[in-house]
């Protein structure tokens, strides 16, 4: 009897031992939206996917799109695309532009259970709007210091910048990672790893845009056992039979 319990008792572990599996898992939908804006003068878009600033012909500004490839399977913790960041680089007035902004994004996840939506995940932008056609002074050497100085230079020449490009940085810390979510029976996060080739910045030509990918992985924590109904049934029809047995065995 003993033997027939044990046994029972041993293929119900061995059956909730056995994990659900944590992938694939699908990524349904990624939205974003422009918030906190910091300086500027005529900034529009705020809390879109869209965010223009500056005074002139043409404005610059940011776009977020998702990525269009969805649902994309995900099926480890190697690394996906969220969306696309553009910024749009035109001429503006000095003193017009933003230094800094954020991009929330939202994502949706689904499996077999059901599925999950998580976020804003913050990714914070610094900009640098530089200043076209800008004046640099140079210092003069030698003789040249010397004749310029002796006819009532200063010992410096000027050149013009021309165009120049902005440069768009974000920092990337290894600590960002969203809030845990669990999706069925397993608990996830979400890690943020930054532009596509490893880079935290990129700059845009005057009167160009650039596009960028945002990358993420998906990372599991810890999954949960969950034993199989029929096992738990088999397990309860077995030790009614050991009862019934036992009591046979005591009359």
């Amino acid at each position: 009897m003993k033997k027939i319990i044990k046994g029972l008792v041993g293929a119900l572990v061995l059956t909730t031992s056995a994990t659900v599996a944590a992938f694939p898992v699908d990524l349904e939908s990624v939205s974003g939206q422009w918030v906190n804006p910091t300086g500027g003068q005529n900034v529009n878009g705020v809390g879109t996917d869209e965010i223009r600033w500056g005074t002139g012909s043409s404005q610059s500004g940011y776009d977020f799109d998702g990525n269009p490839s969805l649902p994309q399977t995900i099926n480890n913790s190697d690394t996906f695309t969220l969306g696309t960041v553009t910024h749009h680089n035109y001429p503006i007035a000095s003193g017009t532009a933003i230094t800094n902004v954020d991009l929330d994004v939202f994502a949706s996840f689904s499996d077999a259970s059901g599925s999950v939506a998580t976020g804003p995940f913050t990714f914070a932008f610094a900009h640098n709007e530089t200043l076209n056609n800008a004046a640099e002074v140079h210092q003069l050497h030698g003789w040249a210091k010397f004749w310029d100085c002796l006819f009532g230079g200063d010992g410096t020449y000027t050149t013009f910048t021309g165009d120049v490009d902005d440069v768009v940085s974000v920092t990337f810390d290894n600590a960002i990672e969203s809030s845990e979510f669990t999706l069925g029976s397993n608990i996830y996060s979400l890690s943020l790893l930054g532009f596509e080739g490893n880079a935290s910045s990129f700059a845009t030509p005057e009167n160009d845009s650039t596009s960028v990918n945002l990358l993420a992985s998906l990372n599991v924590r810890s999954v949960r056992s969950v034993p199989e109904p029929g096992t738990l049934a088999l397990l309860g029809l077995g030790l009614v039979g050991a009862g019934v047995m036992r009591r046979r065995r005591a009359a």
